[in-house]
């Protein structure tokens, strides 16, 4: 952010973002980027279309290039839903491109947003909150199941929430 559009976060706020640069012992702030690619000032530059920092290529996925200030943009603050904590091992799952929970629960038609970190942090948004609950458990549960389970796991819940949904 520049000293124009820099956004007013609240301490504690929730941000999906990308870590530039990472101090031990908290002596000093992390430095962090929600600009896809992360490039910032001296230590980015561009290569092929992707940014390379300290030598290390870094992909955004085909993220959205689009302005986070103006809530288009891939990175920014995550407003409502609820965070949770998931091992690393299932983060990364997660973020594989064919995982076979999320793309039971995008088949399902259940309207949800997602965000996932490297670091084992996942938040969820939804407009219910028996649908936030059902994700939630649908990705914890998913770590021990095998693929043709999580499916059918996925299927059964989904049917059981819209049940619910449509009794109120």
């Amino acid at each position: 952010a520049t000293k124009r559009n820099r956004p007013q976060l609240e301490p504690g706020s929730l941000v999906y973002c990308r870590v530039m640069k990472g101090f031990a012992g908290g002596r000093m702030d992390p430095e962090l980027s929600c600009k896809v690619g992360g490039g910032s000032g001296n230590n980015s530059s561009s290569s092929k279309g992707k940014s390379v920092y300290n030598d290390e290529e870094e992909d955004d996925g085909g993220a959205s290039g689009k302005d986070w200030m103006t809530n288009e943009g891939t990175y920014g603050p995550l407003n409502g839903g609820t965070s949770f904590r998931v091992s690393i091992g299932l983060a990364r799952e997660l973020l594989l491109p064919e995982n076979a929970v999320l793309s039971a629960l995008d088949k399902s038609g259940i309207p949800f947003e997602i965000a996932i970190g490297v670091n084992g942090m996942v938040w969820v948004n939804s407009p219910d909150p028996e649908i936030t609950i059902m994700i939630l458990n649908a990705i914890k549960n998913s770590e021990v199941m095998p693929e043709d389970k999580v499916r059918g796991m996925v299927k059964v819940m989904v049917k059981n929430v819209k049940k619910e949904l449509m009794d109120e």
